[in-house]
């Protein structure tokens, strides 16, 4: 498959719900990249295309060494392709489940604090992801931390004016319908879940049975302890809860409180 008579894929890596993600070459440049194809049903209206146009736009100026470089935005034929820096690696949903389990508090709080100093770049210039979690953030065969998917994320996930963005197991009280009051903070909330995940290997409220009872929980239920050291569980705590306003007023606040438990590691 030739794209833009310049990026022609090779391999098919990976396919999802949202896209098909395939190894490519840059003709143009001779330099490996992702190529991810979306998924046309998410494409049906005008609204969808113009919103990934919009987040693509912003995304493209993101330039950050944590942040996964997207190259260029293609629409061909009716298909849509995000041309994206080749990250040789895995993702951290892949890597708990690969190699560590659960992973020391240690290296879970290194890992966040690199995510962190990506979403600090990113917020000061008004972009907010909206769908931090594990399998959004790699880890290269380098020992390298990216995120990926600023601002696409939500889109795929977002079906119009009315309905929610995020992935539901980490999306913060304010991203539940019908409330629409997000923004930085929510990816701060995304981020405790995450360490909190990566600490234990499963979501809190992961019991829950229904969208409705999750939720439920992530409204009004206490964040669970993840039984180790008190330091970790207030500092997962305070990004992860529930009001906003008691949340890390941004992410250095958040980086420095974990920076006692990264310089133990």
């Amino acid at each position: 498959m030739l794209i833009a008579d310049r990026y022609q894929a090779v391999q098919k890596l990976r396919e999802g719900g949202t896209a098909t993600i395939y190894l490519g070459v840059d003709n143009f440049k001779g330099e490996r990249v992702a190529i991810k194809e979306l998924k046309p049903q998410f494409f049906k209206d005008e609204y969808m295309r113009a919103s990934l146009k919009k987040e693509a736009n912003r995304y493209l100026y993101l330039r950050h060494p944590n942040i996964v470089r997207l190259n260029d935005f293609i629409i061909e034929k009716g298909k849509h392709f995000l041309i994206m820096e080749y990250v040789d690696g895995q993702n951290l949903s892949e890597y708990l489940r690969n190699v560590t389990g659960p992973m020391p508090v240690g290296m879970a709080a290194l890992l966040i604090s690199e995510v962190l100093d990506a979403l600090h770049f990113a917020h000061e210039r008004n972009v907010a992801h909206l769908d931090i979690k594990p399998s959004n953030i790699m880890l290269s065969s380098n020992d390298e931390v990216k995120v990926l998917d600023f601002g696409i994320a939500q889109v795929i996930n977002d079906n119009g004016p009315e309905r929610t963005m995020g992935t539901p197991s980490y999306m913060s009280p304010e991203q539940l319908p019908p409330s629409s009051d997000v923004n930085h903070l929510s990816d701060i909330y995304s981020c405790g879940i995450t360490l909190y995940e990566l600490i234990t290997g499963s979501t809190p409220f992961n019991d829950a049975k229904s969208k409705e009872e999750l939720f439920h929980a992530i409204r009004k239920k206490i964040m669970p302890s993840i039984g180790r050291t008190h330091a970790i569980n207030k500092i997962i705590a305070k990004a992860a809860a529930k009001n906003k306003k008691v949340r890390f007023s941004n992410c250095n606040e958040f980086k420095e409180s974990l920076n006692p438990i990264i310089n133990t590691y």
